[in-house]
């Protein structure tokens, strides 16, 4: 996969920084090296159909009625206003999850013990790899709904906005985590490994030219109606 150097100088909280000291970005590179030799990334998907509810209510100051809408799939309930917008006009939904492996997390640990500088750079190579790697099963994704004639949302994960976390339970469960992955939730639905990414992504026959990489790098930002 594709590690973007620039994401982990980020992660590291040097945003905006035009140079950065060479010995850090040696310990950037070495980190990368170190963990793409090593890591055994998973995934895992399944498409289902997007039930649509709506439901009215009366205003008698405004004199009308303003629709409210929800929807469900596979037995979960969504009323969060955030995904609502981006998933209004899809059809189909895509549960996904994807991991590192147990690799990430043991490099932190070991680093932790002898080099704190290079415990904090694993943490953000591990950190970029599990977004390019999400990236990589995204573009698969999408490119499997283009030939369907559909065309893909930016994905949303659990947490992000008002879609509860409590929603990563439905994902463990629905996608066999465990089982197909090797994920599992703590009691505060926190994943391990922790270098775990789990989101949906709507698909629809209309075709907004959303961003993959969601809303915030879009141009439109704010503008288009399916902004989140």
């Amino acid at each position: 996969m594709n590690i973007n150097k620039k994401e982990v100088e980020r992660y590291l909280g040097f945003k905006g920084v035009t140079t950065i000291d060479e010995n850090i970005s040696k310990t950037i590179d070495e980190c990368i090296e170190e963990m793409s030799a090593q890591v055994n990334p998973k995934f895992t998907y399944k498409t289902f159909p997007i039930h649509w509810k709506f439901s009215y209510k009366f205003i008698p100051e405004e004199n009308r009625k303003e629709k409210n809408t929800s929807c469900e799939f596979e037995g979960i309930q969504v009323s969060s206003g955030n995904l609502l917008k981006n998933l209004d006009g899809c059809s189909e939904i895509v549960m996904l999850a994807v991991t590192l492996g147990p690799v990430p997390d043991m490099l932190v640990r070991k680093a932790e013990v002898r080099d704190m500088m290079k415990a904090y750079t694993f943490q953000a190579v591990g950190a970029a790899m599990a977004e390019a790697w999400c990236d990589e099963i995204n573009d698969k994704i999408i490119k499997e709904a283009e030939e369907r004639g559909l065309h893909a949302r930016p994905r949303f994960s659990p947490g992000y906005g008002d879609f509860p976390l409590e929603v990563q339970k439905d994902f463990e469960r629905i996608l066999e985590m465990p089982k197909t992955i090797g994920v599992t939730l703590s009691d505060s639905l926190l994943m391990t490994p922790t270098k775990s990414i789990t989101a949906v992504i709507g698909l629809s026959e209309i075709d907004t030219n959303c961003e993959k990489s969601g809303c915030e790098q879009c141009s439109m930002a704010g503008k288009c109606a399916y902004s989140r």
